[in-house]
């Protein structure tokens, strides 16, 4: 089949052949903004960040519908530079200066910004368009902080995310909170004052994840997803816990199962299939997915060790032995790639690698085949308990003096004291282990209480949640709405 190429906007356009003309919003407007359609009635995909959005309504502006679901997209953030190709136009129309408006995608006018000039994403650059910025009443650091450049008119200035123009400002105006106030859907103002967006095209290289909406908000808990699976026919060759731990749920329909967050769906599942590797694999921009196992596992998914590697290290002695203990041989595969995914190294020993094997059995809920070599393999090792040593009583000199009695108070006295200082110290212990208790009790995420935490809420900065607990609208701590995550590592 013929590799389509959809960063060309005539690609994109001849995708539409079946677009009702009728339909809530113009095929114009969404090839401009990076959609082409996937066939499914109303549904379209960006090209880039590849959300899909099928629930179109009469007065929607596509290029607000895509900056509000997925406000770090590149075509959102840098349409002209993204890699977009437009098609040719024989006329170009002018920005109507001072108004406040936001240009729909296929509306959208002639950029300020060319090839030869810098790019406007980064703070430093906008900042230098203020050169001769007229208005005393607000300052040039203010406006570039909240993301706007001057249009060298008047005073007027344009944001670079939303491009909505603002003028007339006034003594004592915000300009982030003029910007929030008459542009509510900007991505830059979603993403908060504090942040500053980094030189490039997005946040992706900062490890920032913008909060999104799933495309099936039903299924966004655990516990949903699991019930999902009460008639699953193949329980035998993957486990529902690790499906639904990897964000899926099940359709009732043969074995297809589907994620709550990016809808990508997935079937046909055989034994070997690990359940996350499998999300990576076909829906790698998931954000769900980046959330929980981060940017590095996903990359590896995509780009896997060369084959020779992982052949060499199934020859190794940690895999030989584990296969030779009757695992299977998919299972260990499975188990050193992940290694290698995770930390870039393979396993040491066998234990480290049987210690691997069984924790990801028993976290997808799955029971390991316990052969007779496995079963010695795991069987520790007896060793003869020390036998006590014997007391004889007539050993012991018995004393029969005044001053042998006076000895053995002095003995009693002697024994007393360490049981005193045994006892401040267990007192010591006992201080000790509360606060270890403290802090695994700090480190627990606040909502499900057992998994430990690993998600920074942006802009208030919490760290309160696990990964699977982290779809929250609103940080539980403070209440600030979450407008982007972090994925935290713990030491």
């Amino acid at each position: 089949m013929t590799e389509r190429h959809m960063e060309l906007e005539s690609e994109r356009l001849a995708t539409f052949t079946e677009w009702p003309s009728n339909a809530p919003v113009t095929v114009r407007d969404l090839v401009a903004n990076g959609f082409f359609a996937t066939g499914n009635w109303l549904e379209v995909e960006c090209n880039w960040c590849h959300v899909r959005i099928d629930q179109w309504e009469y007065g929607d502006q596509v290029a607000t519908r895509h900056a509000i679901v997925s406000p770090i997209c590149s075509m959102v953030l840098a349409p002209n530079h993204c890699g977009n190709v437009p098609i040719a136009r024989t006329g170009q129309c002018n920005d109507t200066e001072g108004n406040s408006i936001v240009d729909g995608g296929g509306n959208r006018q002639q950029e300020e910004q060319t090839l030869g000039q810098p790019d406007l994403l980064v703070e430093k650059n906008r900042l230098d368009t203020f050169t001769n910025w007229p208005n005393p009443n607000i300052t040039p650091q203010s406006l570039a902080r909240a993301g706007f450049y001057y249009l060298n008119h008047l005073d007027h200035v344009k944001c670079v995310w939303c491009r909505g123009v603002i003028s007339m400002w006034e003594k004592n105006d915000n300009a982030f909170d003029e910007h929030r106030r008459l542009f509510p859907d900007c991505p830059r103002v979603q993403m908060g004052p504090l942040i500053e967006f980094a030189a490039g095209k997005d946040l992706n290289e900062l490890g920032i994840q913008p909060r999104s909406r799933p495309q099936r908000p039903k299924y966004d808990t655990l516990e949903a997803r699991l019930k999902t699976f009460d008639n699953w026919p193949i329980s035998n060759i993957q486990a529902p816990e690790g499906l639904a731990l990897a964000g899926l749920f099940y359709q009732n329909i043969d074995d297809q199962v589907r994620c709550f967050h990016c809808d990508i769906g997935l079937r046909s599942w055989e034994k070997e299939d690990e359940p996350w590797h499998e999300h990576a694999k076909w829906s790698p921009k998931c954000q769900f997915l980046l959330l929980a196992k981060g940017p590095n596992f996903v990359h590896e998914v995509i780009n896997p060790p060369a084959v020779s590697q992982m052949d060499t290290l199934m020859v190794a002695n940690p895999a030989k032995e584990a296969v030779a203990l009757g695992i299977d041989g998919g299972v260990v595969r499975n188990a050193i790639q992940r290694r290698v995914c995770d930390s870039g190294s393979p396993f040491d020993t066998l234990e480290d690698l049987l210690q691997a094997i069984f924790d990801e059995a028993g976290g997808n809920g799955t029971a390991l085949e316990m052969t007779e070599p496995l079963a010695q393999a795991l069987q520790p090792s007896a060793t003869p308990e020390p036998s006590a040593p014997m007391l004889v009583a007539d050993s012991i000199p018995v004393p029969t003096t005044s001053k042998a009695a006076a000895q053995q108070q002095n003995i009693k006295k002697e024994k007393k004291e360490p049981t005193e200082q045994q006892a401040t110290t267990n007192g010591n212990s006992l201080s000790l282990e509360e606060e270890n208790r403290q802090l695994k009790d700090a480190r627990l995420c606040k909502v499900c209480l057992d998994n430990e935490v690993a998600v920074v809420f942006l802009p208030c900065g919490h760290l309160v949640t696990c990964n699977q607990c982290a779809r929250v609208v609103e940080c539980p701590l403070c209440r600030t709405p979450i407008k982007g995550y972090v994925r935290a590592f713990l030491p």
